[in-house]
């Protein structure tokens, strides 16, 4: 087993460029690191990481190579992170909030957003049985397609209605 070039807390920058086959991971931004793969489940990986992306939350599995060091023992930076994160997510879960802000809602959801959505409608899984991304993504659109005549119009009463009346008993989704 190599030597593992990333302790758990280490600060780091995320590469610009990620490869192709990453295009879609979040890049350029700061994070700190979680763990490798061996850290966290055994074996010999010590150049995949988890790592928890500054107003994303954690992620898994960037490079060795896709990482710059910024400075060790930052587990303080973390628990701040996830701090202002679950205050952002608390904001966006409210649905005061959602339908005072449907047209920025229907521009871009964000997860906390959507689950609140899908709670209302008695979903509580968006990711399905076997946690694939694109069932996910398959169900946020569905949510938020039903949502939207009510985002459009920040009509919350309307939508507590339709589905008081209508939807939790017919929905649905690719879970």
């Amino acid at each position: 087993m190599g030597k593992q070039k990333f302790n758990k807390g280490s600060l780091v920058r995320v590469a610009k460029n990620l490869g192709s086959s990453m295009s879609h991971f979040q890049s350029d931004c700061d994070a700190i690191i979680i763990g490798s793969y061996a850290d966290q489940f055994g074996g010999e990986d010590v150049k995949s990481y988890t790592i928890y992306i500054k107003g994303s939350g954690e992620t898994s599995w960037y490079n060795e190579h896709q990482l710059e060091l910024i400075e060790e023992n930052r587990s303080d930076l973390l628990e701040n992170w996830k701090k202002e994160k679950k205050k952002e997510n608390d904001l966006h879960s409210n649905l005061d909030w959602i339908f005072e802000n449907g047209q920025q809602v229907l521009k871009s959801a964000d997860g906390a957003t959507v689950s609140s959505l899908a709670k209302c409608l008695g979903v509580d899984n968006l990711w399905g049985s076997n946690g694939e991304g694109f069932v996910y993504y398959q169900n946020a659109m569905n949510i938020l397609s039903i949502a939207k005549p009510y985002l459009e119009k920040n009509d919350k009463n309307g939508w507590l209605k339709f589905v008081e009346e209508k939807f939790k008993k017919n929905i649905t989704l690719t879970v």
